[in-house]
């Protein structure tokens, strides 16, 4: 009965993804990705989710963020070129996507958001290019599959973590099964 216990708590055990991270020597071996935060002074949301984001920014070594403050023209062009029609801030932008306000539903996505990002070689990002006038229709065309937010359920991440503990106790019964004959 041990080696059982112990053979299912190694199937467990292996089944954890592990998060590992490479330590970068300098700035250019790391890719950055980079969110812009658009927000105000007199805008409780823009607080909340500037907080968030710098201690977000603090744990995950991967993300950049450039805070920008109550720069209009910038925002105008942005707005235009995603076509946002409404004026909330905060106004959050990570490649082409954007999130507007900032509440558990805008926080959850965001996260979902960046880990597409950070997912990806190569992304293009349209806030250089806005800034020097150029087109970003390629941009966003080259973004549109990184991360959508009808793509964002939980489902399937519980459908894997179920199948994957049906396989262990599957598996595990089997293994009992067979040190008993």
């Amino acid at each position: 009965m041990k080696k059982v216990m112990n053979i299912i708590i190694f199937l467990i055990l292996l089944s954890i993804p592990v998060a590992t991270q490479a330590i970068a020597t300098n700035a250019s071996d790391i890719n950055y990705t980079r969110i812009y935060f658009f927000y105000s002074d007199d805008c409780k949301e823009c607080e909340i989710g500037k907080e968030w984001l710098e201690n977000y920014e603090k744990d995950d070594y991967k993300i950049s963020v450039e805070y920008i403050k109550n720069d209009n023209d910038l925002e105008l062009k942005v707005k235009d070129t995603l076509n946002i029609k409404k004026d909330i801030k905060p106004l959050i932008i990570i490649g082409s996507n954007y999130f507007i306000g900032f509440n558990d539903k805008v926080k959850n996505n965001l996260t979902d958001a960046i880990s597409s990002y950070e997912e990806e070689e190569e992304y293009c990002d349209i806030i250089p290019k806005l800034k020097n006038n150029e087109d970003v229709k390629e941009c966003i065309n080259q973004n549109k599959d990184i991360y959508n937010t009808s793509n964002s359920s939980i489902l399937p991440k519980v459908v894997i973590i179920l199948i994957g503990i049906i396989l262990i106790f599957g598996i595990a019964f089997i293994i009992k099964k067979k040190l008993k004959s």
